[in-house]
């Protein structure tokens, strides 16, 4: 993957591979915010390029630890059990490979570092916004690059999460895997999926605190309402990268997967059969994504249909209100818990709009809508 990426890369970043080592040519540590060149996502055209960009909220720009996040090196989940439970080894702090330009602009010196930089300005700026809005994490958050997982039975499993990142409550942590999908832009520079994935984080502290997993998890009886649980994540998570980055398809510029949230798509029977009864092919983000698609049908917009920053910065207040109005029990909590409650902060004249979109796209959980009633 990645000849285009790599060609941008080196020509801005030939100077750095000068050095024989990295103590010969390592610069001073240093924290706050710095102008770097990374892989971004251009505000006007959705587009991505490599280019300069100011990068905040810095402790320590070599071992990337920052206000939200720390980047470690070498780390290792070990799965000790079948129940799942998990020994971390948090590896090493990050090394940055870097230089600086006569202005004392960073330049990354590898094609890791390139990312690793890339990810935490993705990164710093969700959590940034997400914090503008209420919402401030409990604890620093680990960033597992590229890290160890291994089995009891099956041992390394690193292979299982190519291609994506994970947020593991358990740890907690944030865990980045290699990338061979041939596209220009891996899943780990595509800010929207770094937002979405940032979200889960953001959606487990809303609703279970600094709690390591969810109630019930692993209990039989509460299976259903996990299956629940699972796809309001994936669809609140889709939200959060819509309102990270205006685009309603912002997957689209690393893979085609159908995750178009400005395409209406009906609610089915079928789909709420699959939910209630599971099964190895149930999939959270089918659900989640239909889900999402009739809140972004339902909300707000201007005059050419478009969702506005304003409207954007309206819909992630609500969305973080609502998330801390749920409760999660067994009988009552469904997929239809999320947009019920999240009508309830739009005005009386909204709600009816809003409500008529609700009961066409998720009509066999009308029942559930009782805000709609």
């Amino acid at each position: 993957m990645h000849d285009a990426l790599r060609g941008k890369w080196r020509g801005v970043l030939g100077s750095a591979l000068l050095c024989l080592g990295p103590l010969a040519c390592a610069p001073e540590d240093t924290s706050g915010t710095v102008t770097a060149y990374v892989f971004a996502r251009d505000e006007a055209t959705g587009q991505y390029a490599l280019g300069r960009h100011s990068v905040d909220n810095m402790e320590s720009l070599r071992e990337l630890r920052g206000r939200d996040m720390d980047f470690r090196m070498g780390a290792e989940l070990n799965q000790l059990s079948l129940g799942g439970e998990i020994d971390v080894v948090r590896g090493s702090p990050f090394a940055l490979e870097y230089t600086r330009e006569a202005d004392g602009t960073i330049v990354p010196g590898d094609l890791h570092s390139l990312y690793a930089l890339s990810l935490y300005r993705n990164l710093d700026r969700t959590a940034s916004l997400l914090r503008a809005h209420g919402h401030v994490p409990l604890k620093r958050l680990d960033i597992f690059y590229y890290p160890r997982f291994d089995n009891i039975l099956t041992g390394d499993g690193r292979a299982e999460f190519t291609d994506n990142a994970a947020y593991v409550s358990l740890v907690p942590c944030f865990l980045l895997v290699p990338t061979f999908m041939l596209s220009d832009l891996p899943m780990l520079l595509n800010e929207g999926v770094v937002a979405h994935e940032y979200g889960h984080a953001v959606i487990h502290q809303e609703l279970f605190g600094d709690a390591k997993e969810a109630p019930h998890e692993g209990d039989k009886d509460w299976e259903a309402a996990h299956r629940h649980l699972s796809s309001i994540h994936e669809g609140v998570a889709d939200l959060i990268g819509l309102v990270a980055t205006g685009d309603p398809d912002f997957i689209q510029a690393t893979a085609d997967v159908d995750r178009n949230l400005a395409e209406p798509r009906d609610y089915t029977a079928e789909n709420l059969g699959e939910l209630l009864q599971g099964g190895a092919d149930f999939d959270p983000h089918l659900h989640g994504s239909l889900m999402a698609r009739a809140v972004y049908e339902l909300w707000p917009k201007d005059a050419q249909g478009r969702i506005t920053p304003e409207g954007r910065s309206r819909l992630l207040d609500a969305t973080l209100a609502t998330l801390r109005e749920l409760e999660f029990e067994k009988d009552s909590f469904s997929l239809a818990s999320f947009p019920n409650t999240l009508v309830t902060h739009l005005t009386a004249e909204e709600r009816g709009a809003a409500c008529t979109v609700l009961r066409t796209r998720m009509k066999p959980l009308a029942t559930r809508l009782t805000s709609c009633e």
